[in-house]
């Protein structure tokens, strides 16, 4: 169960600093029908840049107050989770007082940039980011107890991530953890986001989609009873929103 606990938490470490994305020309786009999310009922348009912003923002502080109720969130392997499963694990993250990332790399930074609007989901803003860091302080693992620092170089590959904006200005949609290029500069055997950080700290988990192991092991703590406080690697389907129709869990091809 620890050892899913870990895969819960994974993907989910907010950038905490980024540069200003290209120029673009400004025009109004009206948030349309998108092949994520329903037709908009809304009469409401936003431009790129405002796009752009509204995922600045929520990149710099991902409140929930942010997030639309029917929010979800999604990587290779972990998700979809819903607006409550997500908060929660992110709360579980920085609760029991333990040495954390934080403490383990004080000095990551996480370089964001490339910010776009999509030219097929206009209210769909996709962006780039490279981290690194050095494994200096100590770290509590959830499945190897305290892991003392070797000095290990953190330098993800690059990795795309995408915000989903609904008419509102919510964040509805939030996809993570898509490896570029495995072979630019990295010491995380491709691996991005928090796997590539248990990677150089000797604490390797498996990323593969349609892995047995993961699907299995996700599978487990799907069913285990909510009172055991477990993250979640995915939802239940019936707390899911209606627009998400894809019956792909966790890890699973």
């Amino acid at each position: 169960m620890t050892y899913i606990k870990v895969l819960s938490l994974a993907l989910l470490v907010a950038a905490d600093a980024f540069v200003s994305p290209p120029s673009h020309q400004r025009r109004s786009i009206a948030v349309g029908a998108s092949t994520v999310t329903p037709p908009s009922t809304s009469s409401s348009s936003k431009t790129e840049e405002e796009f752009i912003d509204v995922a600045k923002d929520f990149i710099d502080n991902p409140s929930p107050d942010k997030m639309a109720d029917d929010f979800v969130f999604r990587g290779p392997v972990i998700g979809p989770l819903c607006k409550k499963d997500y908060v929660a694990t992110l709360t579980s993250m920085s609760a029991g007082g333990k040495a954390g990332f934080d403490s383990a790399f004080p000095d990551l930074q996480s370089d964001v940039f490339g910010f776009t609007v999509d030219p097929i989901e206009p209210n769909r803003v996709w962006y780039f980011v490279r981290s690194n860091g050095t494994f200096t302080g100590p770290f509590d693992s959830p499945t190897a107890g305290r892991l003392e620092p070797t000095g290990a170089k953190y330098i993800s590959p690059p990795e795309a991530r995408s915000i989903l904006i609904d008419n509102e200005g919510k964040v509805k949609y939030q996809s993570v953890g898509y490896s570029m290029d495995r072979f630019t500069g990295d010491t995380t055997n491709g691996k991005a986001a928090v796997f590539g950080l248990y990677e150089v700290m000797g604490q390797p988990l498996d990323d593969t989609i349609g892995s047995w192991k993961m699907v299995a092991l996700q599978w487990l703590t799907s069913v285990l009873p909510d009172s055991l406080e477990i993250p979640k690697s995915y939802s239940k389907k019936e707390d899911l929103p209606s627009w998400w129709t894809d019956d792909r869990m966790g890890a699973q091809k």
